[in-house]
């Protein structure tokens, strides 16, 4: 006798029978699996709360919805996204109709019990972590910070793509563009190279190799600027004790604020002044 171990979706299922995939998900969802009557007996107060998921590692995030509402997450890190996971879910980010939802749903015991908070830089949220879990150190998730550096090595590159364009406009129009060596033009190579610019160069194929020799060798800051991203980066994912951690990022601070670019420098200066802690 055969047994069948391979996990299917509800579409492949449906798709099996003749049946569209999108009515018998919905069906599944809507009827059979109990979804309904699951969001009535949880969320009958408007919002999901289980003291029993609360745990020392706590993290906290606000999430778009398919429908377009923003909710507002409590997880314990221990659950690792299984059983276990989800601790609250409530509509909405303000910070004071959260914090009221959480003080009430939890005793001072519970709340007390956890240890560390980790959140993005939304000032809602380092705000609701640090009033409900005062007894715990509000940490931001070091992606958050990664992604605001990136951003500030792209306004460069989108500073310097404006510039060029100006520069155009005042041009000679009967003068062709100038190509470089992979045909491309440098308003093409700025614009096309915003997503190498956020990656590890390592990842790299050889045509955005090749853009970004370009790019780099006609625009220095740029190459400073995604150095810096990347060794902070590094900082990151080394794994070395938070002691020798800061003393590496002292040392790529004052390469940033080397730098002088305001772009990149005001960034770093607002971390380094506000967000120490970086999970």
């Amino acid at each position: 006798m055969k047994v069948e171990t391979t996990a299917l979706s509800i579409k492949q299922i449906a798709q099996r029978y003749c049946v569209n995939g999108k009515h018998f998900a919905d069906l599944y969802r809507n009827k059979i699996s109990g979804y309904a009557d699951w969001c009535e007996q949880e969320l009958g107060c408007g919002f999901y709360f289980n003291a029993d998921n609360i745990g020392p590692y706590m993290s906290l995030d606000e999430t778009c919805l398919s429908n377009g509402e923003v909710w507002t997450f409590l997880t314990n890190k221990d659950g690792h996204g299984g059983k276990g996971t989800l601790a609250a879910a409530i509509p909405g980010t303000k910070s004071d109709e959260i914090i009221s939802i959480l003080v009430s749903a939890m005793g001072r015991s519970v709340r007390r019990r956890v240890k560390e908070v980790t959140c993005d830089l939304s000032p809602s949220m380092m705000l609701i972590a640090a009033e409900v879990f005062y007894n715990a150190h509000v940490v931001n998730d070091r992606f958050h910070v990664q992604q605001v550096y990136n951003e500030a090595v792209d306004e460069i590159r989108i500073d310097i793509r404006r510039q060029l364009i100006a520069e155009e406009n005042n041009r000679d129009k009967s003068e062709p563009p100038v190509t470089y060596s992979n045909g491309e033009t440098m308003r093409q190579i700025l614009a096309r190279s915003k997503h190498t610019l956020m990656m590890s160069q390592n990842k790299w194929t050889d045509i955005q190799r090749h853009r970004a020799n370009i790019l780099f060798k006609y625009y220095p800051i740029l190459k400073a600027a995604y150095s810096l991203a990347m060794e902070l980066r590094k900082i990151f994912n080394a794994k070395i004790s938070p002691t020798k951690a800061m003393g590496r990022m002292n040392k790529w601070y004052e390469k940033v604020m080397a730098l002088g670019n305001n772009n990149f420098r005001s960034v770093s200066e607002f971390f380094y002044k506000k967000y120490l802690k970086v999970a």
